[in-house]
C-alpha cells in the first residue's frame, strides 16, 4: 500500500533556488575572469560603462570573489593576481 503524498500550500521554492557547488564556483571564474579583464583595462587607461569603481575597490571586490570561490570549492586552488600579494 503507498503511502499518501500530502501537500503543502505553498510552493517550495527553496530547492529551485540553490546552486550545487560546481555551478557557483563556475560562475564564480566568470565574473572573476571579467573583473580582472576590467582591471587589466582600468590599468590601460581604457573606461567603459562597466568599469564604475576606484582600482581599489576592485581589487577588493575581486579579492572577495577569489576567497568565496576558494571557500565553495574547498579544494584549496588558489588564483595569483596580477599586482595583488
Amino acid at each position: 500500500m503507498e503511502e499518501p503524498i500530502t501537500q503543502i500550500p505553498q510552493d517550495d521554492w527553496v530547492d529551485q533556488d540553490l546552486l550545487t557547488r560546481e555551478l557557483a564556483g563556475s560562475l564564480l571564474d566568470q565574473e572573476i575572469e571579467a573583473e580582472q579583464e576590467r582591471l587589466a583595462r582600468f590599468d590601460r587607461g581604457e573606461r567603459g560603462d562597466d568599469i564604475v569603481m576606484s582600482r581599489e575597490d576592485m581589487e577588493r571586490r575581486l579579492a572577495a570573489m577569489i576567497a568565496v570561490r576558494d571557500r565553495v570549492r574547498g579544494d584549496g586552488e588558489r588564483v595569483r593576481i596580477r599586482g595583488l600579494p
